[in-house]
């Protein structure tokens, strides 16, 4: 994925379930919404990314889980990238996420 800022669309069962911001740095990804806080990294076409849930009382498609892992493959689209995967050792929620980009980073 090219370095920069993406808007993103969770997707599950054809229902958009959540909204959240990735920034993209060098193969590292940091990013959140309003629920989760996710980092992870990018190998080739797959990025690998932890959600750590920082809302407790909020209610989420995951459940009461704490920590998750998402393995997602993503290719090019008109806007950014389009990712498919899942949540680890939860095969049954297949994911697909929507990344618009929507800003460079500042190069210092």
């Amino acid at each position: 994925m090219k370095n920069g800022i993406y808007s993103l669309i969770f997707r599950s069962d054809g229902e958009d379930f959540g909204s959240g911001i990735l920034v993209v740095k060098d193969d590292l990804v940091n990013g959140g919404d309003s629920i989760y806080s996710y980092k992870g990294f990018i190998e080739e076409d797959r990025l690998i990314l932890n959600l750590a849930k920082h809302n407790m009382d909020s209610h989420s498609l995951f459940g009461n889980l704490g920590v998750l892992k998402l393995n997602l493959v993503f290719h090019d689209d008109t806007q950014g990238y389009i990712l498919k995967g899942n949540i680890e050792n939860i095969q049954t929620v297949p994911l697909l996420v929507y990344a618009k980009f929507i800003g460079d980073l500042i190069e210092l």
